[in-house]
């Protein structure tokens, strides 16, 4: 009886996780067919705005079902395959927040303090806390990927909760917030297809050299990028609302 009992538990587990390995699929194919129609069509036009959402939606179902695949492998026994779901899992966690800044970012255009919002601090957080297990982990393990991609999560984590805990530098911090969130999202998609096709290319999937590339971009390119745009923007800081509703009021009676 309980050894039928199981078999069904665990035919009941496969055929959910086949699933959502599904729904994955579909959401990774998806945000790889959009992804670049954002980047190039007019900022704020209806396209834009349009395939951005398309794309946001991809990209977060695909950031979730990459976590919840990532359970099978940490629970499969295997120590390997334990190892990939642990880096993996994180990868997703990196996705998904990179994707949430980018929309709450457009949310919040108009906030001028610090934000205490727990759906804008816990991201940020998890990306910290867990880049500094992943880089211990791989210290102990001495695997240099896991230390360069934790490291690399540690420092976007970092930087989303300077974003969220200080008040905007200028009145257009957070298109340069938002860029740089979606970039990080578009280049972990474009990623994950590369690793999920390594073979093709003739690599193993967690090579460091086939990781080098989203590395260095994410490490180096984007800050470039956000300088280059930082230039064009003067770090005026944004006058809080109350402040700013009182100059509204006298200039109303001048």
């Amino acid at each position: 009886m309980c050894g039928r009992r199981r078999e069904r538990t665990m035919g009941t587990m496969a055929l959910l996780f086949q699933s959502v390995l599904a729904v994955h699929v579909a959401a990774g194919a998806v945000a790889l067919l959009v992804f670049w129609v954002p980047l190039v069509t007019k900022k704020g036009g209806r396209t834009h705005r349009r395939v951005g959402w398309v794309y946001v939606a991809a990209a977060g179902t695909l950031a979730v079902t990459g976590f919840l695949l990532c359970i099978q492998l940490v629970s499969s026994g295997s120590p390997s395959r334990w190892r990939a779901g642990i880096f993996l899992a994180y990868v997703s966690v990196l996705a998904g927040a990179s994707a949430q800044i980018g929309v709450r970012t457009l949310q919040t255009k108009g906030r001028a303090g610090p934000s205490e919002a727990a759906i804008d601090l816990v991201a940020p957080l998890l990306l910290v806390a867990g880049g500094v297990a992943l880089a211990a982990f791989g210290i102990y393990r001495s695997t240099v990927l896991y230390v360069l991609f934790a490291g690399l999560g540690v420092l976007i984590g970092v930087t989303h909760l300077r974003f969220w805990i200080t008040p905007p530098a200028h009145e257009r911090a957070w298109f340069l917030a938002h860029m740089n969130g979606m970039g990080t999202s578009c280049i972990t998609t474009v990623t994950a297809f590369v690793v999920v096709n390594a073979r093709r290319f003739g690599m193993r999937t967690f090579d460091l050299a086939l990781w080098a590339g989203p590395i260095a971009v994410l490490a180096v390119g984007l800050p470039i990028w956000r300088q280059y745009y930082s230039r064009r923007f003067p770090p005026v800081r944004t006058k809080p609302r109350e402040l700013r509703g009182r100059e509204n009021v006298s200039s109303a009676w001048k």
